[in-house]
């Protein structure tokens, strides 16, 4: 079946409701789509409900002449309503009766397929999106068919089994029906799917249950068979949603209780105190810097890990003084070292108790100048010291910590470089009462000497990180850098893999990559995800992915790390949770991949895989 001719609503129908039954069930108020937002209908941002035109009565005088040409619509809140302005925008909902259907048959008019683009895709699927425009992925490919949306033919395309269009926003922000923000000059994605009708049997009459999109009902001021909208609606509009396509299936949706929460990496979730952070960082082997005012406690926390602990103080140190300092020999005229004051005695506690960690402290490193703190960062990196070729190497069982006062605490502190900053873990000491307490009574008189052990390299970082980056990307890799804080990049990241594989808790990253990406991460990590050995095993169906489009998202990117030879059965699986994370699935286990690529298409389209590879053959 086609359609031959569309129009709007009548007045008759809203003035007597008798006449169509159907509107009276369900009320003059009409839902505003996506298209119809952005296409400047004006709409309740709390109910969804939009103001949409109808076809008015003529008024004429008694010498049956027309003496008023009000548009008519009905406003977004059901009542009708006349505008006197060629400009005005108001939405449109298509209405047609079954003489107006091309080979009319009446038992097949519930199966009526109509599609035009309604809603907006966003949220992760619209990011991939992106990713697939940018990089000019193979994995998108066009219908050959085309969508008139306000005055402008758009191409539709097809990604994954999902057909769309690409629309710029040109209006200001509007809000969308999943809630977030459209945003001017920025592209956005509509799906195209069926437009839902309401069928009228007694008045024989076919109209859409939602305002389509917005329009100007005349500029000139005709009435509606004579106006832009009538001719708009039976042009270009009429064509695109008479084309037919072959329809896919709509992805299924499974019902059923799963906790949304695990702890698929064994991790020990309990609160971390920032001495119990300072010491998985120091038995790390990792630096620590201690941030708090003055008289907050910072050297005495570590001098409650080792009392026998080196302490230079920065803030009364030369570079010299703190490297050694170089002299000629008279007689051989060769330079030598004078070894630093604190490095001979340093050294001779690490060798004299091997089997414990020594700390190097370095006291207000913040008061330093310039050049001390450079020297700092040697020793802080590789634990040398270099002075004019020469070097000293700080024995295995010597850890570096140092502590300093904020710039907006004191006069003489300044902040440390971000090279240096980012080499050290971060715990920020804020002291109160039930805190000091805590600390005060499990304070031991002895100190606790951490026992040293040798730490192999390890070459694998953290699955838990590994997955949290994989699946949020660059937006948690590196984050801006204030001096203040710690930032997430990759070399944190890797000394964050160190101390979660010491402790086992999430909670001491907030050492290395600040509190509010930890609690992130935490969240992450307790998500009940789905993995590969679950899927490839049979230990899991679809209904045990919770219905949380972020945790499907999640597990889908978990599960795209699939090898070739399961992927058939994990990809499976992943089409049960629907299209959209069947699309991110197939972009993320294919991209940069042609051979998965055309694995993917020889599949679902092979007509387009016999293009890409007479494309190839180029």
């Amino acid at each position: 079946m086609r359609i031959k001719k569309l129009g709007i609503l009548n007045e008759k129908y809203l003035k007597n409701e008798e006449l169509l039954k159907t509107l009276k069930q369900t009320g003059f108020q009409c839902y505003c789509t996506d298209l119809a937002r952005l296409t400047e209908t004006p709409f309740d941002q709390s109910t969804g409900f939009g103001a949409y035109w109808f076809d008015g009565e003529h008024i004429t005088t008694k010498k049956n002449k027309t003496i008023s040409n009000y548009a008519n619509y009905v406003d977004k809140g059901g009542a009708l309503s006349y505008v006197n302005n060629a400009n005005f925008k108001a939405g449109v909902r298509i209405a047609f009766s079954f003489d107006d259907i091309e080979d009319f048959n009446f038992d097949e008019l519930e199966n009526l397929n109509l599609e035009y683009p309604l809603t907006v895709i966003g949220g992760r699927v619209g990011e991939t999106f992106d990713k697939l425009f940018e990089s000019k992925s193979k994995l998108i490919a066009t219908t050959g068919r085309t969508h008139f949306v306000d005055d402008k033919e758009y191409r539709e395309y097809e990604a994954f089994g999902i057909r769309f269009i690409r629309k710029r926003c040109k209006v200001q922000p509007k809000l969308l029906s999943d809630g977030t923000l459209s945003k001017k000059d920025e592209d956005v994605y509509l799906r195209v799917e069926s437009i839902p009708l309401t069928i009228d049997d007694e008045e024989r009459l076919v109209y859409s249950s939602v305002i389509l999109f917005g329009a100007v009902l005349d500029s000139k001021g005709n009435r509606f068979e004579n106006s832009e909208l009538y001719k708009n609606l039976n042009g270009e509009f009429l064509k695109s949603i008479n084309d037919e396509l072959e329809h896919v299936s709509p992805a299924l949706l499974f019902n059923g209780n799963v906790k949304d929460e695990c702890n698929r990496y064994n991790f020990k979730f309990n609160s971390l105190t920032e001495e119990d952070i300072i010491e998985i960082c120091i038995n790390s082997n990792i630096a620590v810097f201690l941030h708090g005012p003055t008289g907050v406690g910072k050297t005495e926390r570590m001098i409650a890990l080792d009392r026998n602990l080196e302490l230079v103080d920065f803030g009364c140190t030369s570079s010299d003084g703190f490297t050694g300092i170089i002299a000629k020999d008279f007689n051989s005229k060769e330079l030598f070292l004078y070894e630093p004051y604190w490095y001979k005695s340093f050294c001779a506690k690490c060798e004299a108790e091997p089997e414990k960690i020594h700390i190097l402290f370095l006291e207000e490193l913040t008061n330093a100048r310039s050049d001390v703190q450079k020297v700092a960062f040697e020793v802080t990196l590789n634990k040398t010291l270099t002075n004019s070729g020469f070097r000293l190497k700080l024995p295995e069982n010597a850890v570096v910590c140092a502590a300093g006062n904020e710039a907006s605490e004191s006069k003489s502190a300044t902040a440390l470089s971000e090279p240096l900053f980012g080499r050290f873990a971060h715990v920020y000491i804020e002291t109160d009462s039930e805190n000091w307490l805590k600390w005060a009574l499990n304070r031991k008189k002895e100190g606790r000497q951490l026992l040293y052990k040798k730490h192999e390299e390890n070459n694998t970082i953290h699955p838990a990180i590994i997955d949290y980056v994989r699946v949020n990307g660059d937006r948690v890799l590196r984050t801006q850098y204030n001096g203040v804080t710690p930032n997430a990049d990759p070399r944190k990241w890797v000394l964050a893999s160190k101390a979660l594989y010491e402790s086992n808790n999430p909670n001491v990253l907030r050492a290395f990559i600040g509190e509010e990406l930890t609690q992130d991460f935490i969240k992450f990590c307790k998500m009940r995800l789905i993995t590969v050995d679950d899927v490839l095993n049979d230990r899991c169906k679809v209904e045990d992915v919770a219905l949380d489009s972020s945790l499907r998202w999640y597990t889908t990117i978990c599960l795209s790390t699939v090898d070739d030879e399961n992927v058939d059965k994990v990809r499976e699986f992943v089409s049960g949770l629907g299209k959209e994370f069947l699309a991110v699935f197939d972009y993320e286990w294919s991209k940069d991949n042609d051979e998965r690529i055309m694995k993917l298409y020889s599949q679902s389209n092979k007509a387009l895989v016999k293009r890409l590879e007479l494309d190839g053959n180029r």
